[in-house]
């Protein structure tokens, strides 16, 4: 997170959670709840105070950046009945309705099939105290099944398993 000039991480995640929780009920749609819009504002938010210019007032920037960005959000992932479609656009939602656990994501599967939840947990907990920060975000969409480039994805993945491994520094 990059933190402008003249502001401290506190004032920043007050000001996010500030315009979140006033943006959060305007895009409220489908089987997103309030706090769910609002979780993935802050995130926005974080993610964008690395395109902030520090000559601009961060609360104006950040509301228009937030507000677009959940537009955007809203856009791609509600979904419209389309009869000659049906079937595709249920199975969309349903992967809405049910995000993926990440004890079952197949990067730790495929480490050990005979996983014990003990172990399980032993190896959540040694992904969260190794990850970089930077990572956190793609690693909390990862985690909620939230849409997330290809690219970006396959990066996370990739340290994900090399924390697994023992091969992260």
């Amino acid at each position: 997170m990059k933190i402008p000039p003249g502001l401290n991480e506190q004032e920043i995640v007050d000001t996010i959670n500030k315009i979140a929780t006033k943006l959060a009920p305007k895009y409220v749609f489908a089987s997103y709840e309030a706090e769910d819009i609002k979780q993935e504002a802050f995130l926005i938010g974080i993610e964008a105070l690395d395109r902030y210019d520090s000559s601009k007032p961060l609360e104006n920037f950040l509301y228009t950046h937030i507000s677009n960005r959940l537009k955007n959000f809203k856009r791609d992932n509600y979904y419209r009945l389309d009869y000659g479609n049906a079937q595709k656009i249920q199975d969309r939602k349903k992967s809405l309705l049910e995000p993926v656990d990440i004890n079952g994501l197949h990067f730790i599967a495929a480490h050990d099939t005979t996983m014990d939840e003990a172990h399980m947990a032993e190896i959540l907990d040694l992904i969260d105290r190794n990850l970089p920060a930077h990572l956190r975000g793609d690693y909390l969409k990862l985690q909620t099944n939230s849409p997330l480039p290809k690219g970006r994805k396959a990066h996370i993945i990739e340290v994900i398993e090399s924390i697994i491994n023992g091969d992260y520094d």
